[in-house]
């Protein structure tokens, strides 16, 4: 009796899942032994990177998890809600990590885009403010689209291939943010959502660039 009922939970027990990707910086190169952490509310698995910047998990039980990745040099990046099945061998795109310096590029989080090949661009502003026009600055500084914030000062941007991009912003009352470079970074799989501009509001109601008070930099 006692070898039937082993041999049936054997028989029942659910299949393992498995979880791999690969880790690059912002040129797309490959960074290895990445120190990678999985989580969910009653597991936790750590492993590092091998030589090609790939890791790997495996035997892990249906569920949600988030996966924590660390490297020297670049800003910790977190994923959440990456969900399991049972027995199901799941790989993630590529996760982007950002070099952190000074502040720049603007911080992201990344939520995993389901069977997506393109990827988003999204973000808001500070103060929360409705109908600020933000431009997507493509390369030669051309505007290859543009959106306008909603009543809580968010926008977003679809379908936008894999690349580097600049946002401007403009709104009656607030000084204009004029992109000089290329800092907001999609790729492909993934939604970036960015953290809020902050715009300013003009001095006065007068909105003469000249006139703008010059901002402190923190760091060089």
């Amino acid at each position: 009796m006692r070898i039937a009922l082993a041999i049936l939970v054997i028989a029942f027990s659910a299949p393992a899942a498995s979880l791999t990707g690969a880790i690059i910086d912002q040129t797309g190169a490959f960074i290895p032994h990445a120190a990678v952490e999985l989580a969910s509310e009653t597991n936790d698995y750590k492993v590092q990177a091998d030589d090609s910047g790939v890791y790997q998990f495996s035997n892990l039980p249906a569920g949600e998890y988030t996966l924590t990745i660390r490297v020297p040099g670049f800003r910790s990046r977190r994923i959440r809600s990456i969900g399991l099945l049972s027995g199901e061998p799941k790989r993630l795109p590529d996760v982007p990590m950002d070099i952190e310096n000074c502040g720049k590029p603007p911080s992201r989080d990344l939520v995993l885009l389901s069977g997506v090949l393109l990827g988003t661009l999204s973000g808001s502003v500070d103060p929360p403010s409705q109908g600020v026009e933000v431009t997507l600055v493509c390369r030669t500084f051309s505007a290859c689209s543009s959106t306008v914030t909603d009543s809580n000062g968010h926008f977003s941007f679809e379908t936008l291939p894999a690349g580097i991009y600049g946002l401007n912003f403009r709104r009656d009352g607030f000084y204009p943010e004029i992109a000089t470079g290329y800092e907001y970074t999609v790729n492909a799989g993934w939604a970036s959502v960015y953290v809020s501009k902050l715009l300013e509001q003009c001095s006065g109601g007068n909105c003469d660039l000249k006139l703008r008070p010059q901002r402190r930099q923190l760091c060089e």
